[in-house]
Formats: structure tokens, C-alpha cells, sequence
């Protein structure tokens, strides 16, 4: 599904990037975190769509990684690997999907 190794080292350094943009949004009032979070998503998806990914592909990841940075937020502890392991999962759904 990742269409080149500069994709796929995008996605994983968007990945290991959550708990940074998690710990830089923790503290933010709850009026100004939703916009953060919209912004988040759409700067990451224009960057997935610039490495090479689909439009529809860009806009499910980039879906994905906020729930998983939403998560973070809540507290859930995701190990990267774990993260990528799941955003591959759903990408292979969403493939499958997608050809039906």
C-alpha cells in the first residue's frame, strides 16, 4: 500500500512524532484543542498526499493517526511499532474495501 521507502519513512516519522505533538497539546483549553487537532490532520495529510499516497489514502491515514493521537491524549500509551502495526491493518481493510 506505501507507495515508496519515502512514504513509508513519512508515515513512521509521523508516527513516532504523536507523543511529542500529544505532550505540545496537552495542556491547551479545550476550545483551542479541537482546531489544533483539525490543523494537525490536515497538515498531515497534505504531507502524505506530497509523499506519494492517494488522496483517499492520505485522508484515511491521516483519520487514523489523529484517533491514535487522540488516544494519546487520553492517555492510552501506544508503543510506535504498535501504531504502525495498526495503521497497517487498517489501511489493508480499507484496501480490501476498496477493491470491492
Amino acid at each position: 500500500m506505501v507507495k515508496s521507502s519515502e512514504g513509508a519513512a513519512v508515515l513512521e516519522n509521523i508516527v513516532l512524532g504523536i507523543p511529542r505533538i500529544a505532550k505540545a497539546m496537552e495542556d491547551l483549553p479545550i476550545e483551542e484543542l479541537w482546531p489544533a487537532l483539525e490543523a494537525v490532520e490536515g497538515s498531515y495529510r497534505a504531507t502524505l498526499r506530497q509523499s506519494g499516497f492517494s488522496i483517499s489514502v492520505s485522508t484515511t491515514l491521516a483519520a487514523t493517526i489523529i484517533r491514535r493521537l487522540k488516544g494519546q491524549l487520553a492517555g492510552d500509551e501506544f508503543a510506535a511499532t504498535e501504531v504502525m502495526q495498526r495503521l497497517c491493518e487498517d489501511l489493508a481493510v480499507f484496501a480490501n474495501g476498496a477493491a470491492a
